[in-house]
């Protein structure tokens, strides 16, 4: 199943699934790259090879060149687009750079790329952490349940939630633990009829 996902330059998407593979998309198309999925390892990612299996969510920052990619010991690596290749010095505790977050580390299971600057963290436990990347810090009031009134239509999913993606047309899509994923309506701020 997928555990990451984040948009990428070029018209891309990546997918990272729980087997250590991942998949390149391509949005216009509508589908996968020929050839994938690939190994995720240091030919294809350069500095993430030991952490394919690791990764639980995926994110993009205020700079377009770096990706972040939070891993399942509650650390996260820096990944530099253009360089393609982690950062030095990575990884690194997320409480040493995501204030606020860091007691949530270990329960995060999807990063999801919101309008305003924002990155919507869903949490094992049925929660979620809003954190403003402007102010650089979880915002405060969080975290809050996934529940009727703050997702609309994803609150019997909130446990089941692997991964989420901002596809960048107001639509968000959530990937489930057992292959189906959900489309959210970021403009209706609801899960559309269907899903």
């Amino acid at each position: 199943y997928v555990t990451g996902a984040i948009n990428w330059p070029g018209g891309k998407a990546q997918f990272f699934l729980s087997d250590g593979s991942y998949v390149r998309y391509d949005v216009a198309a509508d589908r996968a790259d020929q050839g994938y999925p690939k190994p995720i390892n240091d030919s294809t990612w350069p500095g993430m090879g030991r952490y394919g299996r690791q990764i639980i969510a995926a994110a993009s920052g205020l700079d377009p060149n770096k990706a972040y990619f939070f891993l399942s010991n509650g650390t996260y690596l820096r990944y530099d687009i253009a360089r393609d290749s982690v950062d030095q010095g990575y990884p690194k505790q997320v409480d040493n750079g995501w204030p606020g977050l860091g007691s949530h580390a270990t329960s995060i299971m999807a990063a999801l790329s919101w309008p305003g600057r924002k990155i919507q963290f869903m949490m094992y436990d049925g929660t979620y952490a809003r954190y403003d990347l402007q102010a650089d810090r979880v915002e405060a009031g969080y975290p809050k349940r996934i529940d009727r009134s703050t997702w609309p239509g994803l609150a019997p999913y909130a446990s089941r939630i692997t991964s989420a993606i901002n596809w960048n047309n107001g639509k968000a899509y959530f990937f489930l633990d057992d292959g189906r994923y959900l489309r959210y309506d970021i403009g209706n701020d609801a899960v559309d009829n269907g899903y």
